[in-house]
């Protein structure tokens, strides 16, 4: 050797690669924090579930149609039919749902009661999810109050579960 050939370092290669892994982890963490706050969806409460249901109470719609997409611990598409306040037929995924139980689940009032049961075990999450932190986002419609979207979240415990209406139609 005459001075002027360079040896291979191979602690400056495990450097490069260990940066690289720190890098990867700091991408994927900003991409779940990204998924976590930037869905548009503000964390609510039981007061802007509140002043929802009393739009849709003062809008007074008693017959309409609704189209449901379903994601995360449960997925599919509804479809519910409402007259006079009563749900009269569903289909999940375009097939007739016999269970009229079911229906009311899914009507506006029934989606009012889903998030009224997430408020009170979230305010229990001891008894029903362990301690878990629980985040409950909704989106209202603006002008009938009725949720569009909803995202209920137990950190580190369950898979989401996420609802949005696709469709509103008056009849």
């Amino acid at each position: 050797m005459d001075g002027n050939e360079k040896t291979a370092n191979p602690s400056a290669g495990r450097r490069f690669l260990g940066l690289l892994a720190a890098l990867l982890l700091i991408v994927i963490a900003g991409l779940a924090v990204l998924r976590y706050f930037a869905d548009g969806m503000p964390k609510i409460s039981p007061d802007d579930l509140e002043d929802a249901r009393k739009r849709w109470d003062s809008a007074a719609i008693a017959d309409y149609r609704l189209t449901i997409l379903m994601s995360g611990r449960q997925t599919g598409e509804l479809k519910v039919e409402v007259r006079g306040g009563r749900p009269i037929g569903m289909t999940r995924n375009g097939n007739p749902v016999k269970s009229a139980e079911a229906w009311d689940h899914w009507t506006v009032p029934g989606m009012f009661g889903t998030l009224d049961v997430d408020f009170d075990n979230a305010a229990h999450n001891d008894l029903k999810f362990e301690g878990a932190e629980v985040v409950m986002r909704a989106a209202f419609d603006s002008q009938n109050g009725f949720p569009r979207r909803y995202l209920h979240q137990v950190l580190g415990r369950y898979g989401d579960l996420e609802w949005q209406v696709t469709e509103f139609t008056p009849l």
